[in-house]
């Protein structure tokens, strides 16, 4: 017999008695294990640009990996979640985001707050360009106080889609008919809420019908926010004129030239300024899938855009961090996506581009 386990980061969460886990056959006779002592490596390796809140296996193998949230789902609490999607994809693993689509803040504004709907516009073009179920299922909310329901019974859709890709064993996932129920479900809120997103000035000068691949059933085309601008490249590497070139700049440049634009996007440094503020480096793997993938592109090293992250973080600190032995999850996430790196002090390759394995400044000050 099959051995199933539920490996999780908060007990609650998963608990049989209050979750959806308790509504899921497949899942009744599951062990579940906190994540953090998970020695299995096919699991351990979801865990490279972040850890999810839980994986669940059969025999070892991962078959579904998950990330869920009550908080309202309008802010950065959930693009900062994509990476989770995007190595759980990488890996052929179904992923599933459950969020509320709709919910109010806890202490503050009493009315309701709505998907940001970057998310699922992301996880429907992971799930072409990897061929594998990478899913939004919603939280359910109570209509009368705008919050997540906390009703067990509530999260039967969320159990029938686990059970679903836990009886098929994690293959074949995007044919069954639980995920295209989820994927219709996903394009039906995406084309409610696709009005409220203002165009990207950046974005509409050089590509006026905006991306291609962020149109909705409705035929809008939703565009990245405007801490992203879109540049053609031969600006952007003018713009870099003021900066002393290092041995590795010339090839680096005329890497990035091949490529006509190049959309830079502007971060923010944490309190102790020796690394990104935590929603960005989630975010700048969703602007990578949703907008600058060729439409085969399962690589950072596949791209029709360039990529190019600004963060105000000394160019030593960062440099030092991305080349440590095991890097602080949100500095290898930025230099593992980063075409460019633009710092406090210069500039370095990320790891799409650089040749060798070691950061180092190719544009200095």
């Amino acid at each position: 017999m099959s051995r199933v386990v539920v490996y999780y980061h908060d007990r609650v969460e998963v608990d049989p008695k209050i979750s959806w886990t308790g509504l899921c056959p497949p899942l009744e006779k599951a062990a579940q294990i906190n994540i953090t002592q998970c020695s299995v490596p096919q699991v351990i390796s979801l865990f490279a640009y972040a850890r999810p809140d839980a994986v669940i296996t059969i025999d070892d193998r991962p078959v579904v990996s998950i990330e869920q949230t009550q908080m309202n789902p309008s802010g950065h609490n959930i693009p900062q979640r994509f990476s989770c999607l995007v190595r759980a994809a990488e890996l052929g693993v179904p992923s599933i985001l459950y969020c509320p689509e709709y919910a109010r803040r806890a202490y503050s504004d009493p009315n309701p707050r709505y998907l940001q709907v970057r998310v699922p516009l992301g996880q429907l073009r992971l799930t072409q360009l990897y061929d594998v179920a990478s899913l939004s299922v919603f939280w359910p909310t109570d209509p009368r106080t705008l919050f997540p329901s906390t009703s067990q019974s509530a999260h039967q859709q969320m159990a029938d889609i686990v059970g679903a890709l836990v009886t098929a064993g994690g293959t074949n996932t995007t044919n069954l008919a639980a995920v295209q129920s989820a994927i219709k479900s996903m394009r039906a809120v995406i084309d409610k809420y696709a009005s409220r997103y203002k165009k990207n000035p950046s974005v509409r000068q050089l590509l006026p019908n905006g991306f291609l691949s962020s149109i909705t059933n409705n035929g809008v085309s939703i565009d990245p926010p405007t801490k992203a601008q879109l540049l053609p490249t031969d600006k952007f590497l003018t713009s870099l004129q003021g900066y002393q070139t290092a041995p590795d700049w010339p090839a680096i440049a005329s890497k990035l030239a091949l490529r006509p634009l190049t959309l830079l996007f502007t971060g923010t440094a944490n309190k102790t300024k020796n690394e990104s503020e935590h929603p960005w480096p989630g975010y700048l793997t969703l602007l990578d899938v949703l907008y600058l993938r060729k439409d085969n592109g399962r690589s950072t090293t596949q791209r029709d855009v360039n990529l190019v992250y600004e963060l105000p973080v000394n160019l030593s600190t960062f440099v030092a961090r991305a080349n440590q032995a095991k890097p602080p999850t949100l500095t290898y996430i930025v230099d593992t996506f980063s075409d460019v790196i633009i710092l406090n002090g210069g500039v370095i390759a990320g790891r799409p581009l650089r040749d060798a394995s070691i950061a180092r400044p190719v544009l200095t000050k």
